[in-house]
């Protein structure tokens, strides 16, 4: 009776542990040696190629450390904000590393990571004295001949869906597209993170001036919901430059 109850407790025991260690995503990038994270290049200060096609970035500095820790090489693969979920769950990459808003509907296809930043959705406009007249606020944006442009997949798209009532919502490719629309005059503000807007303020020496919503956004990394072993050991890599401050020092490089 008891050498049974012992092989069945073992038997348990047994599955209950080749269930936990199914997930060998971490262990297969390490064999493979090589990280492949898919970004968007050009979302200021996240992630930027320079003119020798060289990345940098907030986003890019926490994923060479990873990388870096566990001696793998990381290969960031330029892809499109709309093209990231689908190239990552395709299996063309790892992990990604775009500054990627945590959303239900994104929850639905990928797993996040905890979140590395926090951003404000916000709007910039043109410093104009009508611009400042006509809005104050920024539900002053949702009237009646007044267009917003927003980058195609973005948060801030995903927000003013439900958000716009009387305003026009135009849709753009690139983050540099929406900026040029309102520069051109083409759109009368478009709507991002506040980070964004102020990088790009300073970048392109434009005036802008920036309306703030209430709607915050955290940032992470994401991996396939399968991969679970890989965004645990990615959570114990984040909390520990935490404690000993590279984060802090990373964060002090691009937003102070």
């Amino acid at each position: 009776m008891y050498k049974f109850l012992y092989l069945f407790v073992f038997f348990v025991y047994s599955a209950v542990a080749f269930g936990q260690d199914a997930d060998l995503s971490f262990e297969k990038i390490q064999k493979s040696g090589v990280l492949k994270v898919c970004s968007q290049a050009g979302f200021i200060p996240f992630e930027v190629k320079d003119n020798k096609g060289n990345w940098k970035g907030f986003d890019v500095d926490i994923m060479q450390e990873f990388a870096k820790k566990y001696k793998l090489k990381l290969v960031m693969m330029d892809t499109t904000l709309d093209g990231l979920i689908p190239s990552l769950l395709t299996g063309k990459c790892d992990f990604i590393a775009s500054g990627l808003t945590i959303t239900e509907e994104r929850q639905k296809a990928v797993l996040f990571s905890k979140p590395v930043y926090t951003v404000i959705v916000s709007a910039a406009l043109l410093n104009t004295p009508e611009n400042k007249e006509k809005y104050k606020t920024f539900s002053d944006l949702d009237s009646l001949g007044t267009k917003i442009a927003t980058h195609t997949g973005s948060a801030a798209t995903l927000f003013l869906k439900g958000y716009l009532k009387k305003a026009t919502h135009l849709q753009f490719d690139t983050e540099s597209d929406e900026v040029n629309a309102v520069v051109q005059k083409r759109t009368t503000a478009f709507v991002e993170d506040n980070v964004f807007i102020a990088q790009a303020k300073k970048e392109m020496k434009i005036d802008f001036y920036t309306l703030y919503s209430n709607e915050k956004g955290d940032l992470a990394m994401a991996a396939r919901k399968k991969d679970q072993q890989l965004i645990e050991k990615f959570n114990e890599f984040l909390a520990q430059i935490e404690k000993n401050g590279q984060y802090a020092n990373i964060k002090k490089k691009y937003f102070n």
